[in-house]
Protein backbone atom coordinates (compact mmCIF):
# COMPACT_ATOMS: atom_id res chain seq x y z
CA UNK A 1 0.00 0.00 0.00
CA UNK A 2 1.50 3.31 -1.03
CA UNK A 3 0.44 6.61 0.37
CA UNK A 4 0.09 9.48 -2.06
CA UNK A 5 2.28 12.54 -1.67
CA UNK A 6 -0.74 14.72 -0.90
CA UNK A 7 -1.66 12.42 1.99
CA UNK A 8 1.82 12.88 3.45
CA UNK A 9 1.43 16.65 3.18
CA UNK A 10 -2.01 16.57 4.84
CA UNK A 11 -0.65 14.30 7.57
CA UNK A 12 2.30 16.61 8.23
CA UNK A 13 -0.07 19.58 8.37
CA UNK A 14 -2.35 17.71 10.81
CA UNK A 15 0.66 16.89 12.97
CA UNK A 16 1.67 20.56 13.03
CA UNK A 17 -1.88 21.55 14.00
CA UNK A 18 -1.80 18.85 16.68
CA UNK A 19 1.39 20.33 18.13
CA UNK A 20 -0.30 23.73 18.13
CA UNK A 21 -3.30 22.18 19.91
CA UNK A 22 -0.93 20.74 22.51
CA UNK A 23 0.59 24.18 23.08
CA UNK A 24 -2.89 25.67 23.42
CA UNK A 25 -3.91 22.96 25.88
CA UNK A 26 -0.75 23.45 27.95
CA UNK A 27 -1.08 27.20 28.22
CA UNK A 28 -4.84 27.83 28.18
CA UNK A 29 -6.35 28.62 31.54
CA UNK A 30 -9.76 27.61 30.26
CA UNK A 31 -10.33 24.10 28.97
CA UNK A 32 -13.20 25.19 26.72
CA UNK A 33 -10.83 27.12 24.45
CA UNK A 34 -8.68 24.04 23.85
CA UNK A 35 -11.77 21.90 23.18
CA UNK A 36 -13.16 24.49 20.76
CA UNK A 37 -9.79 24.67 19.00
CA UNK A 38 -9.77 20.87 18.59
CA UNK A 39 -13.35 20.81 17.34
CA UNK A 40 -12.83 23.54 14.75
CA UNK A 41 -9.47 22.32 13.45
CA UNK A 42 -10.65 18.73 13.13
CA UNK A 43 -13.79 19.96 11.36
CA UNK A 44 -11.61 21.81 8.86
CA UNK A 45 -9.57 18.67 8.16
CA UNK A 46 -12.72 16.55 8.01
CA UNK A 47 -14.25 18.95 5.51
CA UNK A 48 -11.14 19.11 3.35
CA UNK A 49 -10.45 15.35 3.38
CA UNK A 50 -13.68 13.54 4.40
CA UNK A 51 -12.49 10.01 3.68
CA UNK A 52 -11.32 8.33 6.89
CA UNK A 53 -12.03 11.37 9.04
CA UNK A 54 -10.98 9.49 12.17
CA UNK A 55 -7.35 9.71 11.12
CA UNK A 56 -7.35 13.52 11.28
CA UNK A 57 -8.86 13.41 14.77
CA UNK A 58 -6.19 10.95 15.91
CA UNK A 59 -3.30 12.85 14.32
CA UNK A 60 -4.39 16.10 15.94
CA UNK A 61 -5.65 14.96 19.35
CA UNK A 62 -2.85 12.52 20.20
CA UNK A 63 -0.43 15.37 20.85
CA UNK A 64 -2.31 16.64 23.90
CA UNK A 65 -1.73 13.55 26.09
CA UNK A 66 1.77 13.17 24.66
CA UNK A 67 2.68 16.74 25.61
CA UNK A 68 1.32 16.24 29.12
CA UNK A 69 3.26 12.98 29.44
CA UNK A 70 6.40 14.72 28.19
CA UNK A 71 5.96 17.50 30.76
CA UNK A 72 5.34 15.00 33.55
CA UNK A 73 8.37 12.86 32.75
CA UNK A 74 10.93 15.43 31.53
CA UNK A 75 11.75 18.51 33.54
CA UNK A 76 12.32 21.35 31.11
CA UNK A 77 14.44 24.18 32.48
CA UNK A 78 13.31 27.75 32.56
CA UNK A 79 14.57 29.79 29.61
CA UNK A 80 16.53 31.88 32.14
CA UNK A 81 18.41 28.76 33.25
CA UNK A 82 19.73 28.10 29.73
CA UNK A 83 23.11 29.39 28.63
CA UNK A 84 23.48 32.07 25.98
CA UNK A 85 23.66 29.94 22.79
CA UNK A 86 21.12 27.41 24.10
CA UNK A 87 18.72 30.20 25.05
CA UNK A 88 18.77 31.49 21.51
CA UNK A 89 18.10 28.08 19.92
CA UNK A 90 16.08 26.22 22.54
CA UNK A 91 14.40 29.11 24.34
CA UNK A 92 11.29 29.28 22.13
CA UNK A 93 10.79 25.51 22.32
CA UNK A 94 11.10 25.55 26.09
CA UNK A 95 8.62 28.41 26.35
CA UNK A 96 6.06 26.68 24.14
CA UNK A 97 6.36 23.10 25.38
CA UNK A 98 6.93 23.75 29.09
CA UNK A 99 3.78 23.64 31.19
CA UNK A 100 3.38 26.66 33.47
CA UNK A 101 2.04 24.36 36.23
CA UNK A 102 3.31 20.92 37.23
CA UNK A 103 1.55 18.10 35.40
CA UNK A 104 0.43 15.19 37.59
CA UNK A 105 0.66 11.70 36.08
CA UNK A 106 -2.93 11.03 37.17
CA UNK A 107 -4.25 13.67 34.75
CA UNK A 108 -2.72 12.13 31.64
CA UNK A 109 -5.29 9.33 31.07
CA UNK A 110 -8.09 11.89 31.40
CA UNK A 111 -6.45 13.99 28.69
CA UNK A 112 -7.11 11.14 26.25
CA UNK A 113 -10.70 12.37 26.29
CA UNK A 114 -9.48 15.05 23.90
CA UNK A 115 -10.18 12.48 21.22
CA UNK A 116 -13.95 12.89 21.76
CA UNK A 117 -14.30 16.51 20.51
CA UNK A 118 -11.67 15.79 17.85
CA UNK A 119 -13.70 12.87 16.47
CA UNK A 120 -16.87 14.94 16.70
CA UNK A 121 -15.28 17.78 14.78
CA UNK A 122 -13.73 15.53 12.12
CA UNK A 123 -16.99 13.73 11.42
CA UNK A 124 -18.93 17.02 11.52
CA UNK A 125 -16.58 18.35 8.86
CA UNK A 126 -16.92 15.17 6.80
CA UNK A 127 -20.71 15.44 7.04
CA UNK A 128 -20.60 19.10 5.97
CA UNK A 129 -18.42 18.12 3.02
CA UNK A 130 -20.88 15.45 1.88
CA UNK A 131 -23.88 17.73 2.35
CA UNK A 132 -22.29 20.58 0.43
CA UNK A 133 -20.90 18.35 -2.35
CA UNK A 134 -24.03 18.65 -4.56
CA UNK A 135 -23.98 22.43 -4.11
CA UNK A 136 -20.30 22.62 -5.09
CA UNK A 137 -20.76 20.52 -8.24
CA UNK A 138 -23.32 22.91 -9.73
Amino acid sequence: MTIARTEWIWSALATAVGLLAAIVALHADDLQFAVLFLLVECAVFGYARPEQAWRWACLIAVWIPLSLLFNAVVRLPSPRELGSPARLLLGPLVVFFRSPAPVPLAGIPASCLALVPALGGAYLGAWMSRVSAPARSR
